[in-house]
């Protein structure tokens, strides 16, 4: 059928502009975020480009759900700015019958929405704490960057370097300050350099430098002259912590039926569920008149699209809490959400047959009364 046709060509191709469109400016951001991470040093810059394809792929689920509801709108908008829907409604292709063609677009979509948000997006949210947790493991000397203050991982020091070299692990210019319980001891040095036992301990050895001692606010500080000063580096010891739900598989999820688990389940299997409510309430939602602006639904779309997402978050935080039952917060506000759009449906298709007989019967009487 040609309306099927020229409806799934449309479809297909804004689909995958606002698809992109989108992707850009969430990969923007987030490129922005990884890159400012490693060069503060709280990420590995030879992780950076996994973080972003782990964090990308986080983002999916939300990124095909909002193009699809966009695309439509889009569609049907300019249909009805150029009076194209008046030609298919005038070959009895109502609004209803637009729905079935729409829905066996979406599905597909949906179901790869489903598929990234029960089971891709927590493998990539494991595999990017799996990576933090790892550099978060390093030791006092690893975590050093050029030109910037940084604390050990005992919070008992404070490190400044002007360079390293990561070949040789040379450094130049170096500043360490040791917290004590009852004095600070601050030692400088033009150079050190990390040595390793047989045990694999690891010592940072300053060459050619100062030592002061003392208790901040007294005058009764020792200074020594050193060339060489050796301090001991303790690997960080960094709990595992990645059980956090949104990095469990499905199937952990439900060996274990805790609240917090169930709000995790709910938030997985809300997405697809709302991505599919969405292309209903999208399609009373594009009509537009000819003769007057545009964008009045788009800005609707926008208001229903983040309260509805808004939703979904309250009905999680409260299933988290015990406030909700999870069989009732896993189907209510979709429920809702797809009455509403049958509603609004049924009155829109509805609202311009009623227009038309008043018209008419108004026309009708106004001649019978001018006789």
């Amino acid at each position: 059928m040609i309306f099927k046709r020229a409806l799934r060509q449309e479809l297909n191709f804004t689909t995958g502009v606002v698809f992109m469109v989108l992707v850009t400016l969430v990969l923007t951001n987030l490129v922005v975020r990884v890159l400012a991470n490693a060069t503060s040093g709280l990420a590995n810059p030879k992780d950076a480009v996994v973080l972003i394809g782990l964090g990308m792929i986080n983002y999916l689920p939300i990124l095909l759900t909002a193009s699809l509801f966009i695309a439509i709108l889009i569609v049907l908008t300019r249909w009805y700015k150029d009076s194209e829907m008046v030609i298919w409604q005038s070959a009895g292709i109502g609004l209803f019958s637009i729905l079935k063609p729409i829905i066996y677009f979406s599905i597909p979509v949906a179901f790869a929405i489903a598929a990234l948000s029960i089971f891709i997006s927590p493998w990539a949210n494991q595999q990017s704490a799996t990576i933090k947790q790892r550099f978060q493991q390093r030791d006092d000397i690893s975590m050093l960057a050029p030109g910037q203050f940084r604390e050990s991982s005992g919070n008992n020091r404070v490190f400044f370097i002007e360079s390293i070299n990561p070949e040789t692990e040379i450094i130049k210019n170096v500043f360490v300050t040791d917290f004590g319980k009852d004095k600070q001891r601050v030692a400088v040095a033009k150079e050190g350099f990390i040595e390793r036992n047989a045990d694999g301990d690891k010592t940072l050895t300053l060459q050619l430098g100062r030592r002061y001692e003392g208790t901040p606010g007294n005058t009764d500080f020792r200074i020594t002259e050193f060339n060489k000063y050796t301090v001991k580096l303790e690997d960080k010891v960094v709990n595992p912590d990645i059980t956090s739900p949104n990095t469990m598989p499905i199937w952990v999820l439900l060996q274990d039926l805790s609240i917090q688990n169930l709000a995790e389940i709910l938030w997985r299997i809300g997405v697809p569920m709302m991505s599919l409510a969405l292309v209903i309430i999208a399609i009373p939602l594009s009509y537009t008149d000819p003769r007057k602006g545009r964008y009045t639904g788009l800005i609707m779309a926008v208001l229903i699209y983040f309260s509805y997402s808004n939703v979904l978050n309250l009905m999680q935080a409260w299933v988290r809490v015990g406030k909700i039952n999870f069989s009732i917060a896993a189907w209510l506000p979709h429920v809702i959400a797809v009455i509403l759009g049958l509603a609004f449906l049924y009155f829109r298709e509805n609202r311009s047959v009623t227009l038309r007989n008043y018209q008419h019967h108004w026309l009708k009487w106004k001649k019978a009364k001018g006789h």
